[in-house]
């Protein structure tokens, strides 16, 4: 019987043991897949920037060669791109984000050359999708403005 009772006596805080040591190893595995991840995600918006940053540097390269047409429109499309995205962005941006964000939009409408055949950019070349989509969105600010304004 004290065989048993031994064993018995055991098996509560070897049980106990092994639970803590399970949940130890799984909450490190998990953390360190966390910080995997975020590292990644890290990872990905410096590329993100350094593609930017490049396609900034070629525009720039257009403008000393003397191909200023040329450089404004490959900005214009990379100011339409970060227009077209930070509006998907803006669907789970708070209400101060979704202000900011509105605001500047207004404020691009407002100065931003309009595109198109013959535009003031002097492309001959029809906008692209990214182009009527960024122009789509910025008069949709700028006439959102213009009906608080009136509405004051």
């Amino acid at each position: 019987m004290k065989i048993r009772d031994v064993k018995i006596n055991w098996l509560g805080p070897f049980v106990g043991i092994a639970v803590v040591a399970g949940t130890v190893v799984a909450a490190t595995a998990y953390f360190d897949f966390e910080r995997q991840a975020d590292a990644a995600q890290a990872f990905a918006v410096t590329l993100e920037r350094l593609f930017h940053d490049q396609q900034l540097s070629m525009a720039l390269e257009q403008i000393e060669q003397g191909e200023v047409t040329a450089a404004a429109q490959r900005l214009d499309l990379m100011l339409c791109g970060d227009v077209v995205r930070a509006d998907l962005e803006l669907a789970s941006a708070d209400a101060l984000t979704r202000a900011a964000v509105e605001d500047t939009f207004r404020r691009i409408a407002l100065i931003r050359p309009k595109t198109g055949a013959g535009g003031s950019t002097g492309s001959a070349q029809e906008p692209g999708d990214r182009q009527n989509e960024a122009e789509r969105i910025l008069t949709l600010a700028l006439g959102a403005a213009a009906h608080a304004a009136q509405a004051k």
